[in-house]
């Protein structure tokens, strides 16, 4: 038997569109996200508003009749953002971790726990840094985490925006971690998800370990290509019970 697994993963941009001085209403990216099988979603630059208290996380997940799970990294008097998971299956357990390597580049790694089968699923939403020194130092702090939380036989999904534009942390996320990209073998002109109207890097990533991806694609076009600066990537995934 094997269980079926829609994932997406997505930087929202806090809601202001593709060119960045816009007002994208969760509405709109609910919508569009009903336009597709998913069953779990991986955000990042979520916004909470301090002063309304009111959140694109809850927004979202009213849209989508998920629960949703949120980790704050950036931290302001206007409020804050960071990553939500948002998912119709079961939750176990979910962290945040702060994996941020200095003082004002704030960035973290949501730890989700779900139940998937027979075997917990664990899911890890991340947004990593802009230089390739961060990136690294990150991916080993993921590393760690994976090694205290996942055992062996047990799968794991790692899923967000890496801001890996020259495509160095692909080979260490494959050895060191040992998870497969669920979109090797694609042209690269195909999975560039940033930026939306023009795409020029694959920002966004999906990794695996001990689950199979039967399809992934990229989303492009309308409504896709003006709700945020970056493209979702989605794929389907099975994991035998």
């Amino acid at each position: 038997m094997h269980e079926r697994l829609c994932v997406l993963t997505y930087n929202i941009r806090k809601g202001k569109g593709a060119d960045g001085k816009s007002k994208v209403e969760m509405t709109e990216l609910g919508k569009a996200m009903r336009g597709h099988p998913i069953d779990l979603v991986l955000c990042q630059e979520v916004f909470h508003c301090a002063r309304t208290g009111s959140s694109q996380s809850s927004h979202l997940a009213t849209e989508l009749g998920f629960d949703s799970y949120y980790g704050g990294n950036k931290f302001r008097e206007i409020g804050h953002h960071g990553n939500t998971t948002l998912t119709r299956l079961r939750v176990r357990h979910f962290e945040n971790h702060d994996i941020s390597t200095n003082r004002i580049e704030k960035r973290g790694a949501l730890y989700v726990c779900v139940s998937f089968g027979r075997k917990p699923l664990h899911v890890f939403n991340v947004h990593l840094g802009l230089n390739q020194w961060q990136r690294a130092s990150q991916i080993a702090q993921v590393g760690e985490i994976m090694g205290e939380r996942c055992k062996p036989g047990e799968p794991v999904l790692l899923a967000g925006d890496f801001n890996d534009w020259h495509k160095k942390l692909d080979r260490l996320v494959t050895r060191d971690l040992g998870l497969q990209n669920a979109f090797e073998g694609h042209d690269e002109r195909t999975i560039r998800t940033w930026h939306a109207k023009r795409p020029v890097f694959n920002l966004d990533r999906i990794y695996t370990r001990n689950l199979v991806t039967k399809r992934a694609e990229r989303f492009a076009g309308e409504p896709w290509s003006e709700l945020s600066d970056h493209l979702p990537l989605w794929a389907e995934l099975t994991v035998a019970t």
